[in-house]
């Protein structure tokens, strides 16, 4: 089931504008008209579509909040439309089930239409929110 997400900016520049969309196209999102965009999953070999939750749909999210707070871009209204299940299961190792969580050098990325968003910033996205984490263990550790 498709994942649709939609919203309404303010203080928004052509640029900005642009960006978000090959953005979001990088994380496999299809832009429906305007600001609104729809992720249906990664084709796999047996013609299924598979919604990879930890590797597009949430990175995608949090880069466009990042995003909006850092070019100070109003944020009037969001809404996420999703009736989907999206599994990981790798207790079996003859029956995979989904993919693990990729660090930024090994996420598959998509082509955008326009090349605004670069591949490099969003893997180091990636990865600087998974250097955030060990930082914050290695504090929590120092503070006890």
């Amino acid at each position: 089931m498709p994942i649709t997400v939609s919203y309404d900016v303010a203080d928004l520049t052509p640029a900005n504008r642009n960006y978000i969309r090959s953005m979001l196209e990088r994380f496999y999102w299809k832009r429906l008209g305007g600001s609104v965009f729809r992720y249906e999953g990664i084709l796999q070999d047996d013609a299924t579509r598979y919604e990879d939750w930890l590797n597009h749909v949430a990175p995608s999210l949090m880069f466009l909040r990042s995003y909006l707070l850092q070019h100070n871009i109003t944020l009037r209204f969001f809404t996420v439309d999703a009736a989907s299940t999206s599994f990981l299961d790798h207790s079996d190792p003859s029956a995979l089930l989904g993919p693990n969580p990729q660090r930024g050098d090994c996420i598959n990325l998509a082509e955008p239409t326009n090349s605004q968003s670069s591949v490099s910033t969003i893997k180091n996205f990636i990865d600087t929110g998974i250097q955030a984490t060990q930082a914050r263990t290695t504090e929590t550790t120092e503070d006890s």
